[in-house]
C-alpha cells in the first residue's frame, strides 16, 4: 500500500543517517561509494549479484588493451599476466569510481547483443540475467 507521511519522514531521516555513514566509509577507506554499498549489502546477505565484473573486464581489456595499459602506466609491449591485468582493473576502477560497474555491464550487454547469434539456451540464460538485474533495481 501507500506509505504514510510519517513513514516517509521517518525513512528520509534514517536515509540521511545511512548516507552520512556511507560517505564516512568512502572517505576513511578510499573505496568508491558503489563498492561500499555493494559490500554492505553483500555482508548482510541482501544482494544476489551474479555478475562477475572481473570476467567482464577481461573482455573489456582485450577490446581496449592499449588504453588500459596506458591508464595503468604500463608499457604497450609488456607481457600480460593476471597481475598486470589486475593493476589495470584497479586503475579502471579508480578512473571511474562511481560508474565502473555500469560501464562494464553496458560493455557486456553491447558485446553480447552485437555478437554472433545465440542459442535458445544462451538467450534463456541472458534473459534470466537481465531479469534479475531489472528486478533488483
Amino acid at each position: 500500500g501507500r506509505r504514510s507521511e510519517d513513514a516517509n519522514a521517518a525513512m528520509e531521516k534514517q536515509f540521511d543517517l545511512i548516507d552520512c555513514a556511507i560517505n564516512e566509509l568512502v572517505v576513511s577507506t578510499g573505496m568508491p561509494t558503489q563498492q561500499v554499498l555493494n559490500l554492505f549489502l553483500k555482508s548482510r546477505g541482501r544482494i544476489n549479484n551474479g555478475t562477475n565484473h572481473w570476467n567482464i573486464y577481461g573482455q573489456y581489456f582485450k577490446a581496449h588493451r592499449l588504453r588500459e595499459l596506458q591508464r595503468a602506466g604500463k608499457d604497450a609491449n609488456i607481457i600480460i599476466t593476471s597481475t598486470i591485468q589486475g593493476e589495470c582493473y584497479r586503475s579502471f576502477q579508480d578512473a571511474y569510481p562511481e560508474d565502473w560497474q555500469d560501464i562494464l555491464d553496458t560493455f557486456d550487454e553491447t558485446r553480447i547483443a552485437s555478437g554472433p547469434p545465440l542459442t535458445v539456451a544462451q538467450r534463456s540464460q541472458e534473459f534470466t540475467r537481465l531479469t534479475k538485474k531489472v528486478t533488483s533495481m
